[in-house]
């Protein structure tokens, strides 16, 4: 599979350019038929269709799938419903009692208020890098890791911005004083070519419904092996176990992969839906979509660097930022634009945070796709319609 092939899974875009995947990514349709086709047979056959073997086996196609998106072993990977919950769920395991926490004043409140919450109760102190102009200076980072240093959480790519952080070099700094590593990867996996093994992050975690092309409710964490081995989940359930059919009510224990955070019947057919994204997503190839994706958020930032009172926060460097261009515009609401591009002949959808604007081309858009919403853009500016 090539990417100008795969329009026709997603008939959306050819009535509306579609430049929101930061927000919500469109679903192709060979994913959406598989998430049918379960539910379907589920609903009309019950236990003769989910049997018992095949529960107990139900993630298995997502943890592997998983594995070669992320770049590590099966027995790393741990099934969730969302990014938030992963995050919870591993920040409450690590029972941390005092020292600081790092992330940065322009983090997207999941990965910030796990530790607040956590700081109400211990001896935490909840540290943030300042952002200058809406960029976080990589040195600024690094520096403010220390000795008292627990954690360092933070996104791969930043949402607002997409400023994209060398993970590698985070590591190695937060390493040297013994602090952990977790990663929100949920803005940078799906086109960005990923090998945790060698970012050596301790956790990194990405969810279903942006870059991954996937239905609401399904999330996987790489969480290392050093540090699964040593946690107790915080929330334990049937699927807490090395075989969940035992059904023992009176002795708990655990399975020995990271399997042991997943505890609950959760919504099995978006957990498919997941498994098939990636690997439609790993058909048409991850490298292939990166070169793809930054081709376009390089022609978006040349061409709206052109427009007068157009600012960007987005970096202009391509290896400080994601596929996500982030900018204002002097003297014009925000909101106004968006509409009227919304508004055209052929609609432009893109997002509006913090009171800026955020488009987020992925494989369904193309150059034509970015031309026609500068363009548009540079109209509404120079006040040509």
């Amino acid at each position: 599979m090539v990417l100008h092939e795969v329009s026709e899974d997603f008939p959306l875009i050819s009535k509306v350019n579609y430049l929101s995947t930061a927000s919500i990514g469109l679903i192709p349709i060979p994913v959406i038929e598989t998430v049918k086709g379960f539910i379907y047979e589920l609903a009309q056959e019950g236990t003769l269709f989910l049997n018992e073997d095949r529960e107990y086996r139900i993630y298995d196609d997502l943890r592997r799938e998983g594995a070669k998106l992320l770049g590590c072993d099966e027995e790393d990977i741990a099934v969730f419903n969302s990014v938030t919950e992963a995050l919870n769920c591993i920040a409450w395991s690590l029972e941390l009692k005092e020292g600081k926490i790092i992330s940065t004043d322009i983090e997207f409140p999941t990965v910030t208020y796990p530790w607040l919450r956590i700081a109400r109760k211990e001896n935490i102190k909840v540290k943030f890098v300042n952002a200058k102009n809406w960029y976080i200076p990589p040195d600024d980072l690094l520096n403010e890791i220390d000795e008292n240093t627990k954690v360092v959480v933070l996104s791969h790519v930043e949402y607002l911005t997409g400023q994209r952080h060398d993970i590698k070099r985070i590591v190695k700094r937060a390493h040297e004083v013994n602090a952990l590593v977790i990663v929100d990867g949920v803005q940078a996996a799906g086109y960005i070519p990923l090998n945790v093994k060698e970012l050596n992050v301790d956790v990194y975690i990405t969810g279903s419904y942006k870059w991954l092309v996937a239905p609401f409710g399904a999330a996987i964490a790489y969480i290392s092996k050093d540090l699964y081995s040593r946690l107790e989940p915080v929330f334990v359930g049937w699927r807490s176990k090395e075989y969940m059919w035992d059904l023992n009510p009176l002795e708990l224990s655990y399975s020995s992969t990271a399997r042991k955070f997943e505890y609950s019947t959760s919504s099995y057919s978006v957990k498919i839906g997941l498994a098939e994204s990636i690997k439609y997503l790993r058909r048409i190839g991850i490298e292939k979509i990166y070169e793809h994706n930054m081709k376009l958020t390089d022609i978006a930032v040349e061409e709206l660097n052109s427009i007068k009172y157009v600012n960007l926060v987005t970096p202009l460097n391509m290896d400080e930022r994601g596929s996500i261009v982030t900018f204002w515009v002097e003297r014009i609401d925000p909101f106004k634009i968006v509409n009227k591009l919304r508004h055209l002949n052929r609609p432009i959808e893109l997002t509006i945070r913090r009171n800026m604007i955020r488009i987020s081309p992925h494989i369904y858009n193309t150059e034509e796709d970015i031309l026609h919403f500068v363009d548009s853009l540079r109209r509404f500016v120079y006040g040509g319609f």
